[in-house]
């Protein structure tokens, strides 16, 4: 039994599912749209909506109800073809809908019909392509369909010209520091008055985040961000962790966590649910290891077989992707903690993903490869976002003026933060790029930079500071990204855990550590910029088996060797005692020795080529040894 109802400018179809065959199981079912070709071209059918039934048990049916808007099926025209420019329209034609548990078996419920032109949402331009090219029509004969082709249009903007007249108002700075970050979550004080406090130096620090393997958080995570320095803590400026994911948190010190599905795995089963059920499992993880973000979901479309991260993805479909994406959020909320949507926008390819530049229309920008961000954004509540390595139409995603402030921002009403993929490049449109150019992404409204071995040192040299002194960005500006910074802090758990709060998912938190019995490894700091340190393993305890991390602080690229000199303590001769060796994650060696007549040994482990600033050392041994010596030591040759 299916209902098809039309209500002003949304739909409804009511289906009633019965499960036909022997055995318990689940449905999903899809509503397709089928628009008329009009002036535009329009995909065979696209999806509108779907939804999955519970269990069902033999002969059991359910009623499940799907409802969507005009907006989903509209669309864009960037030529202006159909009378208006910019905008999201319904071209006059029968608009036919097909229900079932996939677009090849589903069949028609219902349709409308529209008389004239609708339009339904109007927009600036934005992100026009800069770079001429054709794209393809389909157009109807009385034999099908031929193909033809016109262009697509091309900027005839001054995009400086727009950045400038929408420039924020700079809030005067005070020169008193004596607001709290939490004087302004209870209610004492404004955030633009704690902003106020800030002075040029350390607004462009707190733009920085660090990393990988940031001493600041958790051991083994991809990086920290907020009070980065010891000027930014001591205002409350709390220091959030992000982890690397997104199937999963990546834990490169050792440290055990649970292998979640992959994207495209998560979308198969049409289960919004579900999803969010799985990933509120994640969020009491993230809590348990002190982590605010998880680096994920991935949320580019499958556009080619070859893009290597489609793993990472869910579908070639943007409404798919979109609402699983927002299943993910949801789930992840539910423990306080959020994940960082990303890469946006168009990461098509990992080959020369740095400079590859995605020339692309804006209708199928809007139509296709930004639909699912937005979904996450208005649906799922998405705070964090990570722009892509790419560039759109000549410029990198993290100075993208239109991408994240006329687009995410002010069409979608997006308040959270944005923050780079790790070393990514920016640039000034129409100039060189590179991963100093900060002040270029500040003024598009990337907040974060992502990463630097340390934020107060610049040790990534960025260009901040030049940048304001030549009046190629205002200190306003940085000052919007440090409030949608500070203001995003504020929801994390790590501001919780510096004001000690607490709230019902600690207790379940704490519980859950104590059953599993998999407590976070202590990593010793050890810096060894110089080329050479020494280990202190005087936690080694006589017949105590356990586990010491050192965070290695390697500051720049090289080849490194650990040396140990070590020997048995153990009154029993037969005895025998391990000693495995972890760099990162991965099992160097595993040393044994039998019993205090066991000679002295000394082991030369080579780690090869370290390209990251921080790395991990574990020992984990298994009691009964004591280690004399341990050296880690960079080589002298090195050319990378």
């Amino acid at each position: 039994t299916i209902r098809f109802i039309q209500r002003e400018d949304t739909i409804s179809v009511e289906v009633d599912v019965t499960n036909t065959g022997n055995c318990a199981g689940k449905e999903v079912v899809q509503v397709y749209c089928e628009a008329p070709q009009g002036r535009l071209g329009k995909p065979a059918r696209s999806l509108c909506v779907f939804s999955k039934t519970p269990v069902l048990q033999p002969g059991e049916c359910t009623r499940l109800t799907l409802a969507f808007s005009f907006y989903t099926f509209a669309s864009y025209d960037d030529e202006g073809v159909t009378g208006t420019a910019n905008a999201y329209v319904l071209e006059p034609g029968q608009y036919r809908f097909y229900a079932g548990a996939n677009v090849r078996n589903a069949s028609q419920v219902g349709e409308i019909s529209v008389d004239a032109c609708t339009v339904l949402r109007t927009h600036t331009a934005a992100m026009e392509p800069v770079q001429a090219f054709k794209r393809m029509h389909p157009v109807a004969t009385d034999s099908g369909y031929r193909i033809s082709y016109t262009p697509v249009p091309t900027r005839t903007i001054d995009l400086s010209a727009r950045i400038a007249y929408n420039l924020p108002k700079p809030v005067p700075y005070t020169g008193v520091q004596d607001i709290q970050l939490n004087d302004v979550a209870e209610g004492r004080a404004k955030m633009e008055d704690f902003i106020a406090q800030l002075d040029e130096e350390q607004l462009c620090c707190l733009v920085r985040g660090e990393g990988m393997c940031s001493p600041r958080v958790t051991p083994g995570t991809a990086g920290a961000f907020g009070g980065v320095t010891d000027e930014l803590r001591a205002l409350g400026i709390p220091v959030a962790c992000c982890a690397d994911g997104p199937s999963g948190i990546r834990m490169d010190c050792g440290t055990h966590a649970l292998a979640l599905p992959v994207g495209t795995c998560i979308a198969c089963t049409f289960n919004e649910s579900l999803t969010q059920q799985l990933f509120a499992c994640l969020g009491l993880e993230l809590r348990k290891n002190k982590i605010d973000t998880i680096l994920g979901p991935g949320m580019n479309l499958h556009r080619h077989v070859l893009n290597g991260r489609n793993f990472e993805y869910f579908s070639e479909d943007p409404i798919l992707t979109g609402k699983m994406a927002a299943a993910e959020l949801h789930g992840l909320h539910q423990c306080g903690v959020t994940g960082t949507i990303k890469h946006f926008a168009c990461n098509n390819q990992e080959y020369h993903r740095n400079d590859v530049d995605a020339i692309v229309s804006q209708r199928a920008l809007r139509e296709l490869y930004l639909k699912g961000f937005e979904i996450a954004v208005r649906e799922g509540g998405a705070y964090c976002i990570m722009s892509s390595y790419n560039k759109i139409n000549g410029i990198h995603t993290a100075s993208n003026y239109d991408l994240l402030t006329t687009i995410l921002r002010g069409e979608w009403g997006y308040t959270g933060l944005v923050m780079t993929d790790w070393w990514a490049k920016g640039n000034f449109e129409g100039e060189p790029d590179a991963r100093t150019c900060m002040a270029a992404q500040i003024r598009a409204q990337n907040d974060l930079y992502m990463v630097a071995r340390d934020a107060g040192a610049n040790t990534n040299g960025d260009d901040s500071h030049a940048m304001l002194k030549a009046g190629r960005v205002t200190l306003a500006e940085y000052q919007r990204s440090a409030v949608n910074i500070c203001r995003n802090l504020l929801k994390m758990p790590a501001f919780a855990r510096l004001c000690g709060k607490t709230d019902e998912i600690d207790a379940i938190v704490e519980q859950f550590a104590v059953e599993d019995n998999n407590e976070i490894f202590a990593a010793q700091h050890i810096d060894a910029v110089p080329g050479k340190a020494e280990l202190f393993c005087n936690d080694f305890l006589p017949g105590q088996s356990g586990d010491i991390l050192f965070e290695i602080a390697a500051g720049i690229p090289g080849e490194w060797t650990l040396f140990l000199h070590m020997c048995a303590e153990t009154e029993q001769n037969l005895s025998q005692t391990a000693l495995s060796v972890f760099y990162n994650r991965n099992l160097l060696s595993t040393m044994t020795l039998a019993g205090n007549e066991s000679p002295e040994q000394k082991i030369t482990l080579s780690l090869g080529a370290v390209h990251n600033p921080a790395f991990y050392i574990r020992f984990h041994h298994t009691g009964g040894i004591k280690i004399i010596q341990a050296t880690i030591q960079r080589s002298e040759n090195t050319h990378l």
